[in-house]
């Protein structure tokens, strides 16, 4: 397809050694027509994370950065192609995910963003908290902006955004610790609907030490704040982010004590 655009994966990380290979061979192993471009945003890691970059050969940057959205900000600030995609080091691309993204540019040239489906893996790649999984699929396939402001069901690794949305919405705001993606969605949701697609395009790894897990409270708390100055418009959203946010807090808290009793921790 003549139409596809050029696509930058920007990954930030920090000490992933021991995931970042895989992250990036499931780029490398994307049968995509066009141009691809892979840019790392490492934070000044020690654990051979350099090392594994230089005998990749992608683009990258090592050095001390402040934080999440910053790393972020700085790769699309490298990015050299006209549609961006966010894949943090844990994460890894499902095969296919970057020509389905292309297509559905193509297929929607006034689109600013894409989105599809991903599925939630442990550290070993075991599939765990499918009904996660499936009360997201259920919020994307009936997306709306007033159904966003209610929660985040939008996931990164699945995510592609041309780089003149993010030019006019403006950088990641470094504010937040950990729903800098959140902010950013409903700001591009301002601007239009993505185009949603069907198809699971990425793992998302949830294991101790990820941003995910180890800052779940911070993260929801981020996520009712992203929702009042997003919201405008739609109070009711508001009030349900609020209250799904705090029931969401409260299950992860149920759910770790569950781990800690069955483990004896």
């Amino acid at each position: 397809m003549s139409d596809l655009p050029s696509i930058t994966v920007v990954t930030p990380c920090l000490n992933r050694a021991a995931t970042l290979e895989r992250a990036l061979e499931s780029v490398r192993a994307q049968e995509y027509p066009g141009e691809v471009e892979h840019v790392v945003v490492d934070g000044g890691s020690t654990d051979g994370t350099v090392e594994i970059l230089e005998r990749a050969g992608v683009r990258y940057v090592s050095e001390p950065d402040r934080g999440l959205a910053h790393a972020m900000n700085k790769g699309i600030a490298m990015a050299r192609g006209e549609v961006i995609g966010w894949l943090n080091a844990d994460d890894r691309y499902e095969p296919g995910a970057l020509l389905a993204a292309g297509r559905a540019f193509a297929e929607h040239p006034g689109a600013l963003w894409v989105t599809g489906l991903c599925r939630i893996v442990d550290g070993e790649g075991r599939e765990i908290r499918r009904f996660v999984k499936a009360y997201k699929r259920f919020l994307l396939r009936r997306y709306s902006r007033r159904l966003l402001i209610t929660q985040n069901f939008i996931q990164c690794p699945a995510t592609f955004i041309r780089a003149d949305g993010l030019r006019r919405i403006g950088p990641l705001d470094e504010r937040f610790g950990y729903s800098m993606d959140y902010d950013l969605w409903l700001r591009l949701a301002k601007l239009g609907d993505p185009v949603v697609v069907d198809e699971e395009l990425a793992w998302f790894t949830m294991t101790e030490g990820t941003l995910s897990m180890s800052g779940f409270e911070t993260q929801f708390r981020e996520h009712a704040q992203n929702a009042r100055e997003h919201g405008d418009g739609h109070p009711v959203a508001v009030a349900a982010n609020a209250v799904v946010s705090r029931a969401i807090v409260l299950a992860y808290r149920a759910m770790r004590a569950a781990r800690r009793r069955a483990t004896g921790a």
